[in-house]
Order: C-alpha cells, then structure tokens, then sequence
C-alpha cells in the first residue's frame, strides 16, 4: 500500500483537476500516465442479465483499445464491468467506498485481489475504515473524477449510479447511458439522463465519437474490429444456428419463443442450442432461457 498525496506527480491527472479532489490516496497496486485514458461503467447492485452482460461487453470492448475501465466494485453492474476489463486483459481501478483493508462487500474478495494484479484499488478512507452511508456517496466523485466519461447502465432515479452521473456533469465529464426495457424499473435512471441530453449508448463507437478528441482513437478502429469479429463468428455457426442466433439477445430468451419464431421443431431447436453453447456463443440460464454469451 502507498499514499499518494495532491502534489505528487503519481497523483492522476484527471482526479486532480475536479473542484475537490482527495487531499491523499490509499492505493494498492500501480497508476500510469495511461489510466488518464479512463471509463467509468457504473449502475445497479441489482441488475438483470441485460445489465450484467452490457456492462462486461462494453469494458472487455473498451480495453481492448487500451481504455482503463473505473468502477465502485460494488455487487452487479460495477463487479461486471471490472471483471470484463480483466477478461479482456485490459485494466481495470476501483474505488471504494471503505479503507483498503476493509474488502466490502466480502463476495467480492477474490475480485479485490485480481484487480490489485491487474490495475489499482484505491480509497481517500483510513486503511482501516468501515463503510457508511455518505462513504458510498463521496467516493463516486472520485469514479467520476478519474474518468473522461461516465457509462451509467441501469438504476433508478435515486440510485448511486445516477449520483455518479450528476457528479461526472459537474466535473465537465460527458455522461453517457445505456437504453434498457420501458417497463423496468431500473431502465428509469438511463432514460431520465438520455432526456436530459445524455449520449445514448448502442456500441463503443456511440463514446468514441465524442471523445475521439482526448482518447486519440478514431471510432472507425472499433468499428472496424467488430464487424470483423461478427464475420468470423457468423462463419463458425451452421446455417440452421445462424436463424437461430438472429432471435437471441442479451436479454434472456425463453426456448418457447425461440421454437415460435424459427418454426423449428423443440427437439431441433435443443440439439441447435446445445451446439451454439458448445461453440461458446450462448449461454443457458435457469428456467429454459438462452443469452448470448457476452
């Protein structure tokens, strides 16, 4: 563990020019000139597999072009969007809400220690400070602070992603959001920030666009990259797995819906399931419902 105070040149550079930035840092593992090419991803405890697989496609997406993804490594969205950073085998920060050797919540140990290796935690609290209520709060300004853009994928109106967001505004940081289901609760948060004229997010090249001028990465490398990943995927799928795949999303799909639509018998549509979860490209969930694997 080191403390890195205001006027040390390791201190980061985006975190020090907000109005209030930390007197001193508590950090584990390692800062570099490159993690000024930040991302926070953040949103709700509990998130639907809509959420959860958004948010670790986006960050594996992100540090695949040498983006550092920041998040709160809070259950549900935050934990996803690091555990994508670390899949893609980009870095990944997290700041928490507690002293560096108060790991909370504890479900998230072994990601606290993957981080470390692979990126920084960090914290303005006491080494061994426990969590309350205004910890959580006053550490997001310190996500939004370490980020050039602040991604918020599902939560309510009153939700810590949507103080993150309203904290990254005042700090200059473009705020971006994540469209969801009209009808969930947790898709009101994003939609209230897209009204408010937030960047509404369908792919990595919706952020790249507007922030091309400081990341230095022109949106058409991204773009490029996936449809180039989506050729050589489609090309790996039989034809009867590709009509199949077409019906299939990030949101669960239920196998009935799935026979409904392709006109396949239910004992194709198994045995075309259970190939396309062999080749990694679905995943099944409990309850006969399939999901694109993110």
């Amino acid at each position: 563990m080191k403390i890195l105070k205001l006027e040390d040149k390791q201190y980061p550079l985006n975190l020090k020019n907000i109005y209030d930035p930390p007197e001193a840092l508590y950090v584990e593992g390692e800062f570099s000139s490159e993690d000024n090419k930040a991302i926070a991803i953040v949103g709700t405890r509990k998130a639907t597999y809509y959420g959860l697989s958004a948010a670790k496609r986006f960050a594996r997406e992100l540090v695949s072009l040498g983006i550092t993804i920041v998040s709160g490594m809070a259950l549900g969205i935050d934990a996803a969007a690091h555990e994508g950073a670390l899949e893609g085998g980009g870095k990944t920060i997290a700041v928490l809400g507690t002293g560096l050797n108060v790991v909370y919540p504890e479900e998230n140990l072994e990601l606290f220690e993957k981080i470390k290796k692979n990126g920084a935690i960090v914290s303005e609290l006491k080494p061994d400070d426990g969590p309350t209520n205004w910890t959580f709060p006053r550490r997001n300004r310190i996500i939004s602070g370490l980020s050039l853009g602040v991604i918020v994928v599902e939560g309510g109106y009153k939700s810590g992603a949507m103080i993150t967001a309203k904290l990254a505004l005042d700090q200059g940081r473009e705020v971006f959001a994540i469209p969801g289901n009209i009808e969930s609760e947790l898709s009101q948060g994003p939609h209230w920030l897209i009204k408010q004229g937030a960047k509404l997010v369908e792919n990595i090249d919706d952020i790249l666009c507007e922030l091309e001028h400081v990341l230095k990465i022109p949106a058409s490398i991204a773009k490029n990259k996936i449809n180039k990943k989506t050729k050589i995927d489609a090309s790996m799928l039989t034809l009867e797995e590709q009509i199949i795949y077409r019906e299939l999303s990030y949101s669960p799909v239920h196998i009935d819906d799935i026979v409904n639509k392709t006109g396949f018998t239910i004992s194709q549509v198994l045995i075309l399931l259970s190939q396309m979860e062999m080749k990694r490209f679905i995943e099944q969930l409990p309850g006969k419902l399939f999901i694109i694997k993110s």
